[in-house]
């Protein structure tokens, strides 16, 4: 705690002074598309930042009663990578000459710092760990676009870090890590929105190498199993890890190069979702605090049990990776895109044709199911060896599994359109999957209790479900904390107010007709169903109680769904609009027949559109 605070005032001392420095050097970030800002703003607070990092492990490291050269080592490096980031804010280097800097400075921390073992060969290891720091360095920056954004998730990974080496006994690391919260905390008093600092790429290259050995460091305080330390590493860094990741792979399948600067990393996807800065940062943060927590949870369960959770943590993130990577094909379909590089059409291929990526998903799925029944089944306390013979046998499950997922037609299906038709195949292939695990096991050496399968089958339904629906839920999340500035009420809580909800949410999605606009509710005069929920939207009131309603919560449009309506009621809702200024369109759903000739019929179209009543009065 003393080296957090330490790290925490000599930041918040230093900030200040280098912002005044920054403006008399022009050392600073000019607005731009990627930048929002209105003024210039300084690039120094990463000057900060590792002045009170460096400060406090001076400081408090020393009195460690066994003296660790990895802090210095840490420092060394950290600060080479540092001098790195603080000439290209200077003068801007070139991408390549920067990147050759990084691959010095990282290769010579890899040949005598701490390293990953999670290979068998010691080169392996070396290697592992060098393209590990040079991501986590590059995922680190790429991520500091909005204000607040990286210093926050910075002081989460830290924080766990410090965590874990707590709960196991290891000072060096718990100082490192809390050094490094402190100093980031300290810049985020000037950092948080509208910024009064940035920390520049010599903050954000020297906080993600340090983060990148801290979260080494960090797989090592565990009980040991290979794992979690496969697994703690990437979840004390998972959103720069799943930002670097979505977007590699997203321009990889749409052929844009992958090392330009863009605006479509995961916080610009979720802005463009209709979320503010601030809101946009604040899920990134509270994603990356669920998996610091699954980080430190890893770390102090046995080893054995670490297999058994593994699966459920990685289907999560996964799902929300699918679903920023499906967020680039929301307003053009993979499949009608021409003119792509080899790569970029192979990739499209194999995730959208050849479902390669979903059946990938589903093996997690059936691993998922498997543990969970078999925890359940010895009431989560799995001796050792069934965990072992479990290894065993699931080949047989997950060949099981896919066998019954192909025989249904699980992948027919299309995840955006899920439907009660799916959820009626889903049930199928479970059950199948369930008999054919049990037939199967039979035949080995460690047979499934019919118990277990019967909880296999429960759980595999409801994960396909889950991740099949996921999609929807996420853009349900997404449009509460969206603020679009243009709200909605429909009239009509019957099948055409349905349509009407689904047509605003398909717009949305497509970024096409009302892509801007916010359902705040919907009106009908059934007095039974005020206060209930209408497709997850209140039932606000009637007709006649409008100007209660506007009271309560304004809105920009008036929605008219309900086919029946009076022309009193028609009358009151155009007068309604026409004094408060507001829209008022009516919902049309219609289909023509266009196999008529064209002069003896009505103009040929097969609409679904919201045409307008009045606009503007």
């Amino acid at each position: 705690m003393f080296a957090m605070f330490n790290a925490m005032g000599v930041a918040v001392a230093l900030i200040p002074v280098l912002n005044r420095l920054a403006f008399r050097f022009g050392v600073v970030a000019k607005p731009g598309p990627d930048r929002p800002h209105a003024t210039a703003t300084p690039l120094l607070g990463g000057v900060a930042i590792m002045a009170g990092f460096a400060l406090a492990i001076w400081l408090f490291g020393s009195s460690i009663a066994v003296p660790n050269l990895r802090l210095a080592w840490m420092l060394t490096f950290a600060a080479l990578l540092f001098a790195v980031g603080l000439v290209d804010d200077i003068v801007e280097l070139r991408p390549r000459v920067k990147l050759f800097a990084q691959v010095v400075i990282i290769v010579l921390f890899a040949a005598w710092g701490p390293q990953l073992d999670l290979l068998p060969y010691h080169w392996m290891n070396v290697a592992l760990t060098i393209f590990w720091l040079l991501t986590t360095t590059n995922a680190f920056n790429l991520i500091d676009g909005f204000d607040g954004l990286a210093a926050g998730v910075g002081i989460l990974s830290a924080l766990s870090v410090a965590a874990i080496a707590c709960l196991h006994g290891h000072q060096a690391t718990m100082i490192a890590a809390a050094s490094l919260a402190g100093a980031l905390g300290g810049f985020l008093l000037f950092n948080l929105p509208p910024a009064s600092t940035f920390m520049g790429d010599e903050g954000a290259l020297s906080v993600g190498l340090i983060l990148g050995i801290l979260s080494i460091q960090a797989s090592h305080n565990g009980v040991g199993s290979w794992p979690a330390r496969f697994a703690v590493p990437m979840l004390i860094v998972m959103v720069p890890i799943l930002d670097i990741v979505t977007v590699t792979m997203t321009r990889l399948a749409t052929g844009a190069p992958v090392s330009r600067r863009g605006l479509d990393h995961s916080h610009h996807r979720l802005f463009r979702l209709g979320l503010t800065g601030a809101r946009a940062t604040a899920t990134l943060a509270a994603l990356q605090a669920i998996a610091s927590g699954c980080a430190i949870f890893l770390t102090v369960i046995p080893g054995y049990e670490v297999v058994l959770m593994i699966p459920y943590i990685a289907i999560m993130f996964a799902l929300v990776a699918l679903f920023l990577m499906d967020r680039s094909f929301a307003t053009e379909s993979p499949g009608l895109t021409v003119d792509l590089p080899v790569v970029a059409r192979f990739l499209l291929s194999a995730g959208y044709k050849r479902r390669v990526v979903e059946v990938m998903l589903d093996l997690m799925l059936a691993c998922a199911a498997f543990s969970g029944a078999m925890l359940i089944r010895f009431e989560f306390e799995v001796p050792p060896r069934v965990v072992a013979e479990m290894l065993t046998t699931l080949p047989a499950v997950l060949l099981a599994t896919c066998t019954a997922f192909v025989l249904t037609g699980v992948y027919k299906g299309i995840w955006r359109y899920s439907g009660v038709a799916e959820a009626v195949r889903f049930a199928a292939s479970a059950m199948i999957a369930g008999g054919l695990t049990w037939g199967l096991s039979s035949l080995s050496d460690f047979a499934i209790p019919r118990a277990a399968c019967l909880v296999f089958v429960i759980l595999l339904f409801n994960l396909l479900l889950a991740t099949r629906w996921s999609f929807h839920v996420f853009d349900r999340i997404v449009r509460m904390l969206a603020s679009s500035g243009h709200r909605i009420v429909i009239v009509g809580a019957d099948a055409r107010g349905q349509a009407a909800v689904m047509h605003l949410f398909n717009a949305r999605n497509s970024g096409a007709g009302n892509s801007g606009s916010d359902l705040i509710g919907v009106i009908d005069d059934d007095s039974f169903k005020r206060g209930k929920l209408f497709h997850g939207y209140p039932v606000l009131g009637s007709i006649s109680a409008i100007e209660e309603i506007f009271q309560r919560t304004a809105f920009d449009e008036i929605l008219i769904a309900q086919q029946d309506l009076r022309g009193a009621q028609l009358d009151s809702l155009r007068s309604f609009a026409i004094e408060r200024g507001l829209d008022l369109r009516q919902f049309s759903l219609d289909v023509t027949d266009i196999s008529a000739p064209r002069g003896n019929d009505r103009p040929a179209a097969i609409a679904f559109n919201a045409a307008a009543l009045a606009h503007k009065g």
